[in-house]
């Protein structure tokens, strides 16, 4: 598989997980944040048509592993995908994952784009419960739409890095 599109909510791992795989199968690795966001100029929102011609771009090369939310702006990555990992964890541990890494984003001993304010906090851990609410309805539309969808838990995501 070349080109693989790891989707699942907020603090679910989907970066730990692209990366991984990326190393360990030696594809590039692109979150799909950094397209959306211009990191290098103050964490700006692209425009739409920004955003579509650097995601048209990605999804052209040979190999990818993309790694998102699962924004339906992206469909295009899920039908040419080889695979689509979507990864499913439960509610408290996605609260507590991402209260963790907001301490330790405001306490210096995790990098960050921009400094994390309580509002953002309280806004990620809302996009968790929406998330998590949508689950079924995102597993049934990646179905829909990729040619192959594996739904990833704990213990399946350390199955496949160790794989």
């Amino acid at each position: 598989m070349s080109k693989i599109y790891v989707i699942g909510p907020v603090s679910s791992g989907k970066t730990t997980l692209a990366n991984t795989l990326a190393k360990k199968l030696n594809i590039k690795m692109y979150e799909l944040d950094k397209v959306v966001w211009d990191d290098d100029n103050g964490n700006i929102k692209r425009s739409n048509e920004d955003i579509a011609i650097l995601f048209l771009k990605i999804i052209k090369e040979n190999s990818w592993i993309i790694e998102d939310v699962g924004r339906s702006k992206f469909i295009d990555g899920v039908k040419n995908a080889d695979v689509v990992y979507y990864i499913d964890l439960n509610k408290f541990v996605l609260y507590k994952r991402c209260i963790l890494r907001w301490v330790k984003q405001n306490l210096g001993l995790m990098k960050y784009n921009y400094k994390p304010t309580l509002k953002d906090l309280f806004n990620l851990l809302s996009w968790i419960n929406k998330d998590v609410g949508q689950k079924e309805e995102k597993i049934k539309y990646l179905k829909e739409n990729a040619k192959k969808v594996i739904i990833l838990n704990k213990k399946e995501i350390k199955k496949l890095i160790n794989s």
